[in-house]
């Protein structure tokens, strides 16, 4: 069937020809095969991919009688749809699923009750399933949370491993928090009546830090006379020594921390520190 086109030319209807079809507009992926002047084909697969296309509509003109549809619509577009996902208009009408017709395998709308008319439009609005691409799972951001020192704000305790200290009776407050690759550590000792050093005073870092040389001031009281400084130094990856400023009768220098350095150490006597490193 052709329409004809009128422009209305100030006093009357005037046609402007040429004529048309009631359905113009083909939207598929070949070319049609029997065109008629002025019709408009419009490539599918040049424009739409089916990863991107999340909505289409189909429209089916009836001839009379049918109580299935499936197949190219009245624009050559196939039906498909996504069962449960669909919409079903009959002449602006929605019709009820289960009820009004059954949509099951997703190319046919089957059971339309009462069979369709000549000339009703039945169309047909199907919703495509959209699929999420390059995201992280639960598991993996749960993962990269925990990498990032977790969702708790609490820094963890820890039982130091002393080099060249025996701890004894001696009190200590040691804990750390790792976020991402950044690591702080605080570690404070109270010498106990059984707590000695034999050597170089140090203790092994909870995590391993990528790189050596990070340095931070040390403090350390003298119980009940006075006060020293100096340096906590991460001397190799997994350790971390200790050095005080000590003077002689010319100068002050820097000396590894020991059993009489900066002074000889008795109970109640403590050091501590807080030193931020890059885990490896």
């Amino acid at each position: 069937m052709a329409v004809p086109i009128y422009v209305w030319n100030g006093t009357a209807w005037e046609s402007t020809g040429p004529t048309i079809p009631a359905s113009p507009i083909k939207y598929q992926a070949s070319a049609p095969s029997s065109p008629s002047t002025g019709d408009i084909w419009v490539d599918s697969d040049a424009d739409v991919t089916s990863g991107s296309q999340q909505f289409q509509r189909f429209r089916f003109v009836a001839s009379g009688g049918e109580t299935t549809i499936s197949g190219a619509d009245a624009n050559g577009a196939v039906l498909a749809y996504t069962a449960g996902a669909e919409l079903v208009v009959l002449n602006g009408s929605t019709l009820v699923r289960g009820q009004d017709y059954t949509a099951t395998n997703g190319t046919s709308i089957t059971g339309l009750s009462p069979a369709l008319v000549a000339n009703d439009v039945l169309e047909v609005f199907s919703f495509i399933a959209f699929n999420v691409a390059n995201t992280y799972t639960q598991s993996q951001v749960d993962g990269f949370v925990t990498s990032l020192g977790g969702t708790s704000t609490a820094w963890t305790s820890f039982t130091p491993s002393w080099i060249n200290i025996t701890q004894g009776n001696g009190t200590v407050t040691a804990s750390y928090k790792q976020i991402g690759k950044t690591v702080h550590l605080f570690v404070k000792l109270v010498w106990g009546s059984t707590t000695s050093a034999s050597g170089s005073m140090g203790l092994t870092l909870p995590v391993t830090a990528k790189n050596t040389g990070y340095v931070v001031p040390l403090w350390i009281n003298d119980s009940g006379s006075s006060t020293f400084t100096g340096v906590a130094w991460i001397y190799a990856t997994t350790q971390i020594f200790f050095y005080a400023n000590k003077s002689d009768s010319t100068y002050t220098y820097v000396a590894n921390a020991n059993a009489t350095v900066p002074m000889t150490w008795t109970t109640n006597d403590e050091l501590q520190f807080v030193i931020t490193y890059e885990a490896a």
